[in-house]
């Protein structure tokens, strides 16, 4: 995801582009936030298994945190997590090599351990990571559907949640997820009546008054007049 990009806005008449300019930095700034609370409830829920350095690094590859928001994410999460580190300091590594080790059930049975804590430790940073996705994306929902009520009377809504998406350069999975949900409660709160068509019903064409005839009587009497005549 690129820093906001203002191209998009061009056409827009000036009040409403400064508005969207104001709405897309407004999401810039819920992003960030998102990020660095997911970023700290990744590593407490990962600490006691991985250093805190360690656990940061690996949520940054895991979740793919903007590369312009990376520095701005790191410093807000470490002030966030400054009393946390404090108190509970680098977790206690096991001495590997100490001789009863060496034995070969005794390394047999460590390999195993290893593989079942390492297992485990991948489990609990694919559920912290499921966790914080989902928290990015009910940011961007919010913020896609926030663009659409501010462009409501220059565009569609489809149209508007797609600005957004292309404005922030959303990868094509994750902006499908968000295309979807944020039209999807649009759709369910459909403010302005904009997603109902209101059926048009045929009218029958009014009668062409037709010329009046004269009575056949009349007619006749006519006719002979004229051949009279």
């Amino acid at each position: 995801m690129a820093a906001p990009n203002l191209i998009s806005t061009r056409r827009l008449p000036g009040s409403v582009r400064t508005r969207l300019q104001v709405v897309f930095a407004r999401a810039w700034e819920a992003l960030a936030e998102t990020y660095q609370m997911q970023a700290v409830e990744f590593v407490r829920r990962l600490r006691g298994r991985l250093p805190f350095d360690e656990a940061l690094d690996r949520y940054f590859r895991e979740i793919g945190v903007p590369a312009a928001m990376v520095d701005t994410v790191r410093a807000r999460a470490l002030i966030a997590m400054a009393e946390m580190i404090e108190e509970e300091g680098e977790p206690e590594l096991q001495d590997s090599t100490a001789w009863g080790t060496l034995r070969p059930d005794h390394l047999l049975g460590a390999f195993r351990r290893r593989a079942q804590y390492v297992e485990s430790t991948n489990l609990e940073s694919r559920m912290a990571a499921s966790l914080a996705q989902e928290a990015v994306a009910a940011t961007h929902v919010r913020m896609a559907l926030e663009t659409a009520e501010l462009l409501v009377a220059e565009c569609t809504p489809d149209e508007a949640i797609m600005r957004y998406i292309r404005t922030f350069s959303l990868p094509a999975l994750d902006a499908q997820l968000i295309f979807r949900r944020a039209l999807a409660l649009w759709a369910e709160r459909d403010p302005l009546g904009l997603d109902r068509v209101e059926p048009v019903t045929a009218q029958a064409p009014a009668p062409v008054p037709s010329r009046s005839l004269p009575a056949p009587r009349d007619l006749v009497h006519r006719i002979g007049l004229k051949a009279i005549g």
